[in-house]
């Protein structure tokens, strides 16, 4: 990102972030469909409730919320590279002053990144373990080689994209961290480690232990002292290693809507909303940010500690410390 530009975003997010007291992120969810069978996250195992929302429908929202004050937009899911007008739903992004991020399984990446990857400002590739531990979490054979070339495709678009891979951590990959990260390495990308999110019942034998979050942690930190492109900044690393509690300004930051367009804050590591605002049409953003219950929720959350994920870590705790540590970034 040029410098103007990052300072014009910058900007705009301290606005929204002190001034207005608005949201500057928005996530979205194109879709709720996903192919693939991971481990460590169930939400493939729960039908989708209605259908995708028309692409005129997202327009229409992604308009409203730009104008109330979000400029990032992250596409997670589900698998948003499932949705065939993905392009036009990013080509409306950017004219709006988007920055546009997507977190995605590349399993159909390589066939799509020429269409997507340079309507994109950040793309995040989730990567579990080193060759048959990534297919085995992820509940489909040969996926491992499918992400591998697609983020190499991605990268082989040459535009101005910043992809990262987002390793998650769990009891069955501890050994191949350094894999891992000297694999981001060779594929010319950046990484980002975290703990995955414990969902009881289903993924318990693979969460790790605070003693083996301590020695991963430990490692990745070795590792970006040596070089690697471990994008973690240190802080994170240290509170991700001590297994601190925080406090998660999210709540306050972020807005989140679905498939079928319901405005939530904020989700449980299953996916389901920890406060409903409604469906997206009626949802006023001005009326409701500025209310009592959207303080009272935002606050009521900020102890939450229920996920670790790179982006929340990030912007935790002292939220003017982590927007500088944001426009050092995008700078």
């Amino acid at each position: 990102m040029q410098l103007r530009d990052a300072i014009k975003l910058s900007h705009a997010i301290g606005t929204n972030a002190w001034i207005r007291r608005r949201p500057f992120l928005l996530y979205f969810k194109p879709t709720s469909r996903c192919d693939l069978r991971c481990g460590i996250c169930n939400r493939w195992k729960t039908p989708a409730e209605g259908e995708d929302l028309p692409l005129d429908d997202i327009k229409a929202f992604l308009g409203k919320f730009r104008r109330a004050g979000s400029a990032v937009l992250t596409l997670w899911g589900g698998e948003p590279l499932l949705r065939r007008d993905l392009p036009d739903i990013l080509e409306e992004a950017g004219r709006l002053g988007f920055r546009s991020s997507m977190c995605t399984n590349c399993n159909q990446l390589a066939k799509k990144a020429g269409d997507v990857v340079p309507r994109l400002d950040v793309l995040l590739c989730s990567i579990d373990g080193y060759g048959e531990v990534h297919d085995e979490m992820r509940g489909v054979k040969g996926v491992f080689d499918r992400a591998l070339a697609g983020i190499r495709a991605a990268v082989d678009t040459r535009a101005p994209c910043d992809i990262k891979i987002w390793a998650s951590i769990h009891r069955k990959n501890l050994s191949q961290i350094e894999r891992i990260a000297s694999l981001a390495k060779e594929l010319s990308v950046a990484i980002e480690f975290f703990p995955i999110s414990p969902i009881p019942g289903y993924n318990d034998d693979l969460v790790p232990t605070d003693a083996e979050m301590r020695d991963a942690c430990r490692t990745i930190i070795d590792l970006k002292r040596r070089g690697l492109p471990v994008r973690n900044p240190d802080r994170v690393l240290n509170q991700m290693q001590a297994h601190d509690s925080f406090v998660c300004n999210f709540p306050r930051i972020a807005i989140h809507l679905d498939h079928g367009g319901r405005v939530y804050s904020c989700e449980d590591p299953e996916g389901t909303p920890l406060h409903l605002w409604g469906g997206h049409a009626a949802f006023d953003p001005e009326a409701v940010y500025g209310s009592a219950e959207f303080r009272r929720v935002t606050e009521g959350l900020a102890a939450c500690n229920r996920c670790r994920l790179p982006c929340v870590l990030e912007l935790s705790n002292s939220l003017p410390r982590a927007l500088a540590g944001m426009f050092l970034k995008l700078t």
